[in-house]
């Protein structure tokens, strides 16, 4: 028996996110399992390192999945790259130890988002930005982020739905720059509620447009209460950047 791991990149627009859903609902890791499992004629069950949201993309997931296949990992990159949809791609695998799980083993994780800051939308960038026609205060949305750097409570930037046992996450680091008419947001952790950096990028919009200020990111993380904070950013300007194990 082997474990594979995988470095995936996808797009997530046509996704109901990462994991399976109930009522054969498309997701990446449902097709995943579907491919490998007809492709090596086994049943196979992938574990991902990070549960991401419906329409939320991914430069850098990991998986694993056990198989008992001898077929060498550059030749399974190869076929899994012809077999798999154009917007799930395969950017690197290797077999590593049986005890290998990606959830349990990540030690942070990177997330990217970006948002398009310009007068009219994009044709091209649609569906990988959130297009705001209003300018922002960077320098106040970077002060306000500073804010969430620390091990603290998120309680008040985690989803209603959210089956987590307690709101304590930690971030690491909270950049905040501009590359041409996009604005991108990256937030390092160890490990994130559900819908925690989409409720943080909308805190920090709302913020950039001078509803409240940067010192009052505090008050909102203390109060622990969801409907302190502001909106949830869009799905579609959200990435998986990178994993760290």
């Amino acid at each position: 028996m082997r474990n594979i791991k995988l470095t995936l990149e996808y797009e997530g627009t046509r996704y109901a996110g990462w994991q399976i859903q109930p009522g054969g609902i498309e997701t990446v890791q449902g097709v995943l399992n579907r491919t490998l499992s007809v492709f090596l004629g086994e049943d196979i069950k992938v574990a991902g390192a990070s549960r991401t949201d419906a329409g939320v993309h991914a430069f850098g997931q990991v998986a694993a999945f056990k198989s008992a296949t001898t077929i060498p990992c550059q030749g399974l990159q190869r076929k899994l790259n012809v077999l798999l949809p154009p917007d799930i791609v395969v950017n690197g695998i290797e077999e590593v130890s049986l005890d290998f799980d990606p959830r349990c083993h990540a030690k942070s994780k990177t997330y990217l988002y970006r948002i398009l800051n310009s007068p009219t939308p994009s044709a091209l960038h649609r569906h990988f930005a959130w297009h705001l026609h209003y300018p922002l205060d960077l320098e106040s949305m970077a002060r306000g982020g500073r804010s969430f750097i620390g091990k603290m409570d998120f309680t008040s930037f985690m989803a209603r739905e959210s089956d987590a046992t307690h709101g304590v996450r930690e971030v690491t680091s909270v950049e905040i720059g501009k590359v041409g008419d996009f604005i991108e947001i990256e937030v390092k952790g160890t490990a994130f509620l559900r819908h925690m950096v989409r409720i943080m990028v909308g805190t920090l919009v709302a913020l950039g447009r001078g509803k409240f200020a940067p010192a009052h990111i505090t008050e909102i993380i203390v109060a622990r209460d969801r409907s302190q904070a502001a909106m949830t950013a869009p799905p579609r300007g959200l990435f998986l950047k990178e994993i760290i194990f």
